[in-house]
């Protein structure tokens, strides 16, 4: 939530968010309060946090301050951890009487407007997140304290889980410092935050303010109208339990070749074990949800989501195993604030295109559609009280917003992606204005659903080496289908997007068999090669799964970026998933340096060093002189692929060296067709009607002699990582002559106790691989971080707060005449360097 805020006088908030209603309305009569209600807090500075809860709570419920609401303590116990995983204990809430408390419980899906408490000062320090500086446009700063810090980002955990938890446009939060409090309104884009105010002197503004909140409407005080909230009773309640239970028709999705036909009506077995698990928890609320469909509107129940991204500002995307009203049918929801600009199309307009193109191996696009005029208000707020100075602002460096949050704790890995961009982007040819502002470090989001036919497995749930070749070959052939035929690059090829799914097929001797094939889904990035201006600010994609070269300098995305990408895809889920000889500690450690870590230069995050050597030296190494070793067929595969892309690295910087003036085109020329793939897999070949494939190509020996420049090899090689004709050949190839075994996988690799900060042992040892090879070299040692390195990493903007905090971290250094190089590793998957002259 860095930069991503506005602060507010606190009238100005009360009367926009929560307005007088007026006379006419059936609004509960206002009781006349004529003493102050809060006498017993005169001295709230001087009380303990749990006496100043109670006793506030308890002056809002004996005065009936916000009638037909009920304001409850919650800090004692979490809610179950199905609800609530991380066990988070907010002070209080208020809620509808009919809902509200009685357990000191959170009760996350019934809030309504969430309460924190602090001591003005705890110890001597003052515990306010934010501060208040006069005579400025907003008037409210964050607090750079670490303490402070630490206070804002878990009141930011609350609003994120809120968002999780309940259907939302908007959170709001009353935070109370003592006799001090302030009101935040929370959206996708950011936070509007008040300045304070003392309650106690100014009771009678208060008192006004919580009458109003407790006279406003659902969507007033931030709820979704078009998502209906189900209760126990309810007919939908009832048909999502009686769905959620029946068996009947249901069949096992493994691989196999089937005794009869299906019934018309059957559904896969880990659907509606999704399902279930989607609704055994009761408290994670239920709802009917509107999807628009052209002129008209579905309805479909979900509950517990299946998946949720991480973070609160953002996409906030949630998917749902949903059941569809009047049908009964199972189907994928997808429920996000996509990024609204003016250049990006939405994902369900691209599917549509896909499939009037017969594009193979993508999902089935049920409807689609923007919700009413749901977008972020807090971006809108921001460019009011910043009026640009003309209407042509030009896109010059942004300034710094006057709020800023902490970085949620939950985000540990690196994506960059939509929901880190700001700023805008130009207008089309034609347009003299932009629709928003290029200036505001705010962006902009909608809200949006999105409803397919298939609920898809995840990669993960591939059960053998060679199934996870099909599926990603699948994915291959869906990529090559959309550039053929529509010119059209995926730009997000990562794991979460190549999918699994379960179709029954009917077999030459007219039995029926399950069989996995890939699908390559989240469109949402997707981007016409035609298309040159960038439509939004910052590169997107997924940071683990992006190609070296895009990682390491400014270009567009092309098919070899993509095709590296499923290289990545296959890579990882093959290291983390397959029996190897390497113990798993070790494979947990080479995962996060490949994937997840990074370094800094030229003021941006690049391409991390595991990921750039391996393609470089094309040898995939988990330490010094230990290789990557699967002993079976993918072996092969991961080794010939990866030649390819380092052919094509080799090439690519030879080129770049001896002509770095020229600037290559991002658009290559789309391939021929030439008819159906075959099968994958022993048996009749798969049919893709209407589908375009990549024809097969003839693939050049192995083994090369090296001389200066590129050879003859390096230069075929680096054609075929452009070439989805190639990709796929090998894939194919691999499928049916390699000899693969059934049994290869070993379930996760990953240790759950692992955690990449543990990686680092002792203060005064080299580290020690976990294969049992040393990784010292003369000029390096492991040592705490001087105080002066210490003070130079506080103040890294890059960094996030966590990093710059961070007091446990080590460096391995590099000692020259005039130099100390420190490689610094991060509890937070950060690695950076820091050069500092000797004498420091």
């Amino acid at each position: 939530m860095t930069d991503k805020g506005v602060g507010e006088d606190v009238v100005w908030f009360a009367d926009y968010h929560f307005p007088p209603p007026p006379p006419s309305s059936t609004s509960s009569s206002r009781k006349t309060i004529k003493k102050n209600p809060f006498k017993n807090l005169k001295g709230a500075d001087l009380l303990g946090e749990r006496d100043l809860t109670r006793r506030f709570i308890h002056a809002v419920n004996e005065h009936k301050l916000a009638p037909g609401l009920k304001m409850s303590y919650c800090g004692d116990r979490p809610d179950p951890s199905a609800c609530d995983e991380d066990g988070q204990k907010p002070d209080a809430a208020f809620y509808r009487m009919a809902v509200a408390p009685s357990d000191d419980k959170p009760h996350w899906g019934d809030q309504l407007i969430a309460c924190e408490f602090k001591v003005a000062k705890s110890s001597g320090a003052i515990q306010d997140p934010f501060e208040d500086v006069p005579n400025t446009v907003d008037g409210v700063v964050p607090s750079v304290s670490e303490h402070r810090k630490k206070n804002r980002g878990q009141i930011i955990t609350y609003a994120e889980l809120l968002f999780a938890v309940q259907q939302r446009i908007a959170v709001f939060t009353l935070l109370v410092l003592g006799r001090q409090c302030r009101f935040i309104r929370w959206d996708r884009s950011g936070l509007v935050v008040t300045r304070s105010f003392d309650y106690y002197k100014k009771w009678k503004f208060f008192v006004d303010v919580l009458w109003r909140i407790s006279q406003s409407s659902d969507k007033q005080l931030g709820l979704d109208p078009t998502a209906h909230r189900l209760f126990p009773g309810d007919p939908d309640y009832l048909l999502m339990t009686t769905a959620a239970k029946s068996v009947t028709s249901d069949v096992d999705h493994r691989e196999r070749v089937l005794d009869e036909a299906p019934k018309d009506s059957f559904v896969f077995s880990y659907v509606r074990k999704a399902f279930r698990k989607s609704v055994e928890d009761d408290r994670w609320p239920r709802y009917r949800v509107e999807v628009p469909d052209g002129k008209q509107t579905r309805m479909y129940l979900i509950g517990k989501p299946s998946f949720r991204a991480k973070g609160l500002a953002g996409r906030g995307t949630r998917g749902y195993v949903a059941l569809e009203c009047g049908t009964g049918r199972f189907v994928w929801l997808k429920d996000a604030w996509r990024a609204h600009y003016l250049l990006v199309d939405r994902e369900g307009d691209i599917l549509e295109r896909l499939m009037k193109a017969n594009v193979p191996n993508i999902p089935t696009l049920i409807c689609h559609g923007d919700i009413e005029d749901q977008v972020t208000y807090t971006p809108q707020r921001w460019e009011e009280k910043n009026p640009a100075p003309s209407v042509h602002s030009g896109t010059g460096t942004p300034p710094s917003s006057n709020v800023a949050g902490s970085s949620s704790s939950t985000s540990q890995k690196r994506k960059l992606d939509s929901d880190e961009c700001e700023g805008d982007v130009p207008p089309p040819k034609g347009l003299s204005r932009l629709p928003f502002r290029s200036d505001s470090p705010l962006r902009r989001h909608k809200h949006y659903r999105l409803v397919v036919e298939e609920v898809a497995l995840a990669l993960s749930e591939f059960q053998y080496g060679r199934q996870l070749v099909t599926v990603v070959k699948d994915c291959v052939i869906a990529h090559y289908n959309a550039y053929q035929k529509l010119l059209l690059l995926h730009r997000d090829i990562s794991s979460g997007n190549v999918l699994i799914y379960p179709r029954i097929v009917e077999m030459e001797d007219g039995r029926f068999k399950v069989e996995y094939t890939g699908i390559l889904a989240d469109w949402e990035m997707a981007k016409e090669t035609t298309v040159l201006d960038p439509r939004q600010p910052e590169r997107t994609g997924t940071w683990q799964y992006m190609s070296v070269a895009l990682l390491s300098g400014d270009k567009a995305v092309e098919v070899c970026d993509e095709l590296e990408s499923f290289f990545y895809v296959l890579l990882y889920n093959a290291t983390r998933y397959l029996l190897s000889p390497l113990p798993d500690i070790t494979i947990a450690n080479f995962l996060d340096e490949f994937f997840d870590q990074y370094g800094w230069g030229d003021g941006r995050y690049v391409c991390g060093d595991k990921k750039k050597n391996t393609i470089a030296n094309g040898e995939l190494e988990v330490a010094h002189t230990v290789k990557l070793k699967f002993k079976s067929s993918m072996d092969d595969v991961l080794a010939d692929l990866l030649s390819w892309f380092k052919a094509h690295y080799v090439v690519s910087r030879y080129e770049n060296d001896k002509m770095p003036e020229v600037s290559r085109s991002a658009v290559a020329t789309p391939q021929s067709s030439a008819g159906d793939l075959k099968s994958a897999t022993p048996g009749p070949a798969r049919r893709l009607t209407g589908a375009s494939v990549p024809p097969r190509v003839a693939l050049p020996g192995k083994g090369s002699t090296q001389r200066e420049g590129p050879s003859k090899e390096d230069r075929e090689k680096a054609t075929l990582a452009s070439s989805h004709a190639a990709v796929v050949t090998l894939l194919e190839d691999a499928e049916r002559t390699l000899v693969w075994s059934m049994g290869d996988k070993a379930g996760d690799r990953i240790p759950k106790t692992w955690r990449p900060d543990k990686k680092y042992d002792h203060e005064c040892s080299t580290h020690i691989s976990a294969v049992g090879t040393s990784n010292k070299k003369r000029s390096l040692s492991l040592c705490p971080l001087p105080s002066s390195v210490l003070q130079r990493l506080r103040h890294r903007p890059h960094l996030p707060d966590r990093a710059r905090r961070s007091r446990g971290c080590r460096a391995i250094i590099k000692i020259s005449s005039s130099l100390r190089i420190y490689r610094i590793y991060l509890p937070v998957r950060i690695r950076c360097t820091l050069s500092i002259p000797s004498h420091l």
